[in-house]
Parts: structure tokens; C-alpha cells; sequence
């Protein structure tokens, strides 16, 4: 069993490693928030079409996910009780990035909601005891930036999802980073070896902007979508890197205050205050890009934590997010050079 502690806020049992968790990696404990376990099959036939049911012989709020190729497919159930319990079946849990990225983190976002704290997607540093977050839709040049800062000396936090704690903490959140393919120059040119280079190269092309673009298509289909989504990155692994595997100088900083948050564009040459309602829509449009995968959209509506449904917490998210972003300053920073390092450089320089 694997147990992880997320900065004591949320607690995670699972029977399957969880790789995006290894920098929370605890001792054992008793109560989980979360936790995980592997059955060899669920309950589920063959059927005409992907759905989720609730189970109607228990009294919890328990669902089951199954798609047309029953249990030979990819099947997991949630028991959404004092603590959330997702059982998955063996197929699921030999793909670890399947199982974290679209079972565990949503889960996780909802978690932290029902505590108070925003999961936010967006990219954290921290420069001379002064926090930034990098918010941008995906492949859009995020990851190339942070890596830029991380040589430079600034200190990390996070690459893809930041903790955020009212007024304005961010709290780390390191998960290993996806080296796409228009990151793959910038990750060797600041790596401090190259024996993986063709193996990124393949797999950062495989699991690039286009690759995911045409899964998303599928997923509008009436296809298994989890099940070839679990078969293909078990065949092709996901490009993923730990900063300190990338920069073994990288320093990870556990908390900073945030005073601003740049919102990536790739257009002109300008960076643009923007007032509070702006930012909220921006930022709530990049978070839920990053969570748009089969099966989120269908788990919605059954999702029900502490007595509040999943719109609701959503909801609550929206308040809390206002509200950190009321005491920051929030600007949209525009590159058709993707030169974000430069332009965000000079701006820390300026207030050393």
C-alpha cells in the first residue's frame, strides 16, 4: 500500500503507485480522504455503449463506470462515503497515468474545494521570496517557460497544477512534467544528460498537442474511450520527467506568496493588466481544460462530497477563486516568440 500526505489537507491510500504523488509520499495512517484499490474484474457485461450507473444495493452514493467491453475493458466504481473509495480493475491499474490523471485528480480538485482550497491549473515559481503563477491552455508554450526560470534560478513549485490557500499561498504541487514535443528542444538543451533523448523525442511526438486533439475527437464517439485510452499509454508511455531529473539544481520550494499571475498568450508583444472578473473567466476557462477528458464530464453529476454536489463545489471554487484573485495582480503577458521568460525576467528585476 502507498500512502500519500498532500501538505496535510488531503491524505491518499492507494494499492497502485501513484508516480504524480511521489513528493507527498508519507507514513501509514489510518484514515484516507482518498483511497484506491485493484479487484481483478467489476460487476458489468458487454454493452451497446460507455455509462455509468449507481448502485442501487447499497446505501452509499456508490456509482459504477463500465464500457462496451464489460469487464474485459477498463471498469472502476466510486463509493463517494466519508471517504472517497474508487475500485478499479486490473486493466486500469497497469496504466498509472490513466488512473491519476482522469480518476485521482479530479477527484483531488473536488477534495481540496470541500476543504477551502483551489486546485488550480497553472504553472507556480518563485523569485527572490516573491510568487508567480503561469496560466495558459494546453501546449502553449507553459512548461518551455518554467524550465527557462528553473535554469535561471528561480525556485519551483509546481509545472501544471498549483494548491492555492486564501488569501494568497501557494502551496507545491512538483508532479513529474509532460515534455511535449514543442518542450523537447528546451528540456535537452538544459538537461544535465541526454540518455533519453530519442526515447522523449518518440514519446513527447506521440502524446503531442495533435495526438490528444484527435482522442478528444474519439471521445465524442461511441467508442471504449477509457479502455483505448488506457491500452494506448500502457503501449506508449506518457513523456514524463521530474524537474530534478531535468535540472538536478532545480529547487523546490514548498510555499510562496503569490503577487502576480501571468496569463500566457501567444500573440503580439505586450503585457496587459487585467481587472479581477477578466481573470476569474480566464482562469477558470484554463482550469477546466485541463480536466475536458472522458469520463469527467459524465462523473458530474454524481460526484457529492460532504453533503454538496459537484456543480455546487464548483461554484464555491468560482468564490474562492475571485477572491485570491482580487489580491493579486493579474496581467495577460503577449509573445509571438513565445518570450515569456524575458518579458517575466525583466519584471522580477525590476522589483529586486
Amino acid at each position: 500500500m502507498y500512502y500519500y500526505n498532500i501538505h496535510d489537507i488531503i491524505k491518499v491510500q492507494s494499492d497502485v503507485i501513484l508516480y504524480e504523488l511521489e513528493y507527498f509520499k508519507s507514513k501509514e495512517f489510518e484514515d484516507s480522504d482518498l483511497s484506491i484499490k485493484t479487484l481483478d474484474s467489476l460487476a458489468g457485461g458487454l454493452r451497446l455503449t460507455r455509462k455509468i450507473m449507481q448502485d442501487r444495493s447499497t446505501s452509499s452514493d456508490k456509482i459504477l463506470y463500465t464500457e462496451h467491453l464489460g469487464s474485459a475493458g477498463a471498469q472502476f466504481s466510486i463509493d463517494f462515503g466519508r471517504g472517497i473509495e474508487v475500485t478499479i480493475n486490473k486493466l486500469i491499474s497497469k496504466s498509472k497515468h490513466v488512473l491519476y490523471v482522469n480518476l485521482v485528480e479530479p477527484l483531488l480538485r473536488f477534495l481540496l474545494i470541500s476543504k477551502g482550497f483551489i486546485l488550480l491549473h497553472s504553472a507556480c515559481l518563485d523569485k527572490n521570496e516573491s510568487g508567480f503563477l503561469l496560466s495558459a491552455p494546453p501546449d502553449t508554450g507553459k512548461t518551455t517557460t518554467v524550465l527557462k526560470c528553473v535554469k535561471n534560478g528561480f525556485s519551483f513549485l509546481s509545472d501544471d497544477m498549483t494548491i492555492i490557500k486564501l488569501p494568497n499561498q501557494a502551496l507545491c504541487f512538483p508532479k513529474p512534467m509532460t515534455i511535449s514535443s514543442h518542450t523537447f528542444k528546451t528540456a535537452i538543451s538544459v538537461s544535465n544528460t541526454h540518455d533519453n533523448d530519442r526515447s522523449m523525442r518518440v514519446r513527447s511526438l506521440v502524446h503531442s498537442k495533435t495526438g490528444r486533439a484527435f482522442m478528444h475527437k474519439l471521445a465524442k464517439l461511441n467508442v471504449p474511450i477509457f479502455t483505448i485510452n488506457t491500452i494506448g499509454q500502457l503501449i506508449v508511455r506518457p513523456p514524463k520527467y521530474s524537474i530534478s531529473s531535468i535540472l538536478q539544481e532545480a529547487k523546490i520550494k514548498n510555499d510562496t506568496k503569490v503577487d502576480n499571475l501571468y496569463f500566457l498568450k501567444r500573440e503580439g508583444n505586450d503585457i496587459i493588466p487585467l481587472d479581477t472578473t477578466s481573470a476569474l473567466d480566464l482562469a477558470v476557462e484554463n482550469s477546466d481544460d485541463a480536466f475536458i477528458f472522458p469520463p469527467y464530464a459524465e462523473l458530474l453529476k454524481y460526484i457529492i462530497i460532504n453533503g454538496r454536489t459537484a456543480f455546487e463545489l464548483l461554484e464555491e471554487e468560482k468564490k474562492l477563486l475571485h477572491t485570491f484573485l482580487s489580491v493579486i495582480s493579474c496581467f495577460v503577458i503577449k509573445s509571438e516568440t513565445r518570450a515569456w521568460f524575458n518579458m517575466i525576467s525583466k519584471t522580477t528585476k525590476n522589483k529586486a
